[in-house]
């Protein structure tokens, strides 16, 4: 059996408007530099994300997601009330290869969390959420990074 929770690298939060967040996650955290995606004209619309932003603090990383309110998609109940708020939403753990993905992806099956969202993000990687909020209170993401993500992580900004 592996080991879980090895190579945590991510805290994500649900906001509800990214510039809002970011400016508040500058003041009252220093975390000022970002490099903030347009989903929209990354993958078209109708995805259910308008932006992410990426910074690191240190060795980890701050993600920032600002979902469409409209659509129905895993990040949606997490929106906070306040315009500049966020929410916990997920903890990033790496792999970086396909059998350790598919190896933890079994187990967390295996121990009765269902699939979330999964998918890729080009060459870069390939994500699996699997739903822990009933035993932790937020999701649990695997992330099982290509060649190509590791060059996509270095653009984004430390804090």
């Amino acid at each position: 059996m592996t080991v879980l929770f090895q190579k945590h690298f991510q805290i994500a939060y649900v906001v509800r408007n990214l510039e809002a967040a970011r400016a508040r996650f500058a003041r009252d955290f220093g975390i000022a530099e970002w490099d903030v995606m347009d989903m929209a004209a990354l993958l078209g619309p109708g995805h259910g994300t308008r932006f992410i932003g990426n910074a690191y603090a240190g060795d980890v990383m701050i993600e920032l997601i600002e979902p469409d309110p409209d659509a129905e998609t895993v990040f949606r109940d997490w929106i906070p009330e306040a315009e500049d708020g966020s929410r916990l939403h997920h903890l990033g753990f790496l792999v970086f290869n396909d059998e350790a993905y598919r190896s933890a992806i079994a187990q967390m099956d295996a121990a009765g969390f269902p699939v979330a969202h999964s998918g890729s993000f080009g060459d870069n990687l390939d994500f699996h959420y699997a739903d822990t909020t009933a035993q932790l209170g937020h999701y649990y993401e695997l992330i099982n990074l290509k060649p190509a993500g590791e060059q996509f992580f270095a653009r984004i900004p430390r804090n």
